[in-house]
């Protein structure tokens, strides 16, 4: 199927699409056309990715074309381009950056820069034909000051502010660093909906197998978390567990409380999976990704939750 972005051919094939928030892979660039509602999704499995960049500017490309199991609709296109820069005098770092424009000598103010293409540069010499804006989420550097690895969305809206935007998640070489909340009214907490990630967020992950703590420090608000095996046992991924507050006899422990005055339930129950678990030399866990159901005992509703902390 060809789908055209502005002066840009992009191909999907059976097996690309996916929706931007629910893709979890550690190299993933995934690219809306808010113009035909066309989504493609690239990964390391399927796309070369190649980075270049320090705290000033960063450069990503993305070309499909290396791997020639994806067929001959990979012959051409499929090759991405992006650029990202941070305002005249600033550094690259988690946050948001609004009011960007054409990269390169077409900058004008103190504003930050980006361009988002596929085959066809959209900026033209004489012309900052963009609007837009990225948050960066997460991004390391090495020791020499290059960029190793970047999450970032972006959306760029080009010729015209108006004009339908692209849209995006990119994310090389940075495991997923998140926290979602949902739950209705009739939860003892009230409505919550939120989605946490590192432009805006502080995490925080201590402990062992034996038992864990997890913080969230997100805008205007708070969370903290406890995980605990069933008793005379260990948090194993792959696993199920049915949970109390505390771990007591064939139940794990889950502890959630909300706020600087830590509300929660009094009695809870609920489920814990842990989808991935790893551990550093010492026994210290240094990586979760784990899905909870919490509710406050008598109670039908639940507050569901994902953290992912794998760094």
């Amino acid at each position: 199927m060809e789908v055209r972005i502005g002066a840009c051919t992009l191909f999907t094939a059976v097996g690309l699409m996916a929706g931007i928030d629910d893709a979890s892979a550690e190299r993933l660039l995934t690219v809306r056309d808010h113009a035909t509602g066309q989504t493609v999704t690239l990964t390391g499995e399927n796309a070369g990715f190649t980075i270049d960049g320090d705290s000033n500017a960063v450069n990503i490309d993305v070309n499909a074309q290396s791997l020639k199991k994806l067929g001959p609709a990979f012959v051409s296109g499929a090759n991405w381009f992006m650029r990202f820069e941070a305002p005249p005098g600033g550094t690259l770092q988690p946050g948001r950056y609004v009011n960007a424009g054409c990269p390169f000598q077409l900058r004008t103010g103190r504003v930050p820069s980006m361009q988002v293409t596929e085959d066809n540069p959209i900026c033209r010499p004489d012309v900052d034909s963009i609007w837009g804006s990225f948050e960066i989420r997460q991004i390391a550097y090495d020791g020499a000051g290059k960029v190793a690895s970047i999450e970032l969305t972006f959306r760029q809206h080009a010729d015209s502010p108006d004009a339908p935007p692209l849209t995006g998640l990119l994310r090389l070489d940075a495991e997923p660093l998140s926290l979602v909340l949902d739950s209705d009214a009739r939860f003892a907490l009230g409505r919550i909906s939120q989605r946490h990630f590192g432009d805006t967020s502080v995490f925080s992950l201590t402990g062992t197998t034996a038992g864990l703590d997890y913080t969230a420090s997100v805008i205007k608000d708070h969370w903290a978390i406890s995980l605990a095996p069933p008793e005379g046992q260990v948090l194993e991924a792959g696993k199920t567990y049915t949970t109390r507050n505390f771990a007591t006899g064939p139940h794990a422990g889950l502890l959630v409380l909300r706020g600087l005055g830590f509300q929660g339930c009094n009695e809870s129950i609920g489920t814990l999976r842990v989808r991935d678990l790893n551990t550093d030399p010492a026994g210290n866990v240094v990586g979760l990704h784990a899905d909870f159901e919490y509710r406050c005992d008598g109670s039908r509703a639940a507050l569901r939750g994902t953290i992912r902390y794998l760094k």
